[in-house]
């Protein structure tokens, strides 16, 4: 997973989206973005809904890769939370 979320911050970097001077509240109106994006592909049957998915999720990893988030231990950190919630 941490070649995957490098990989995708690199390209994102190289393209000028990301730089030192991107705020949260930038990440934030990207997820937003790609949200409206998926909502929009489901409420229409659009072909690429898949694809826009994959964008919300690595909009989130690049979050996490720009604030030095390890994102795959607050993952499963959550899973084993949701675990705990589903035996009470």
């Amino acid at each position: 997973m941490k070649n995957l979320i490098e990989s995708n911050y690199q390209s994102i970097l190289k393209r000028g989206l990301i730089n030192e001077n991107t705020t949260s509240l930038d990440f934030i109106m990207k997820l937003e973005e790609e949200v409206q994006e998926f909502i929009e592909a489901e409420k229409f049957g659009l072909e690429n809904e898949n694809e826009e998915l994959a964008d919300i999720i690595l909009v989130c990893f690049n979050i996490a890769k720009h604030y030095d988030i390890d994102i795959e231990k607050e993952l499963k950190n959550k899973i084993e939370i949701n675990n705990k919630r589903a035996n009470n």
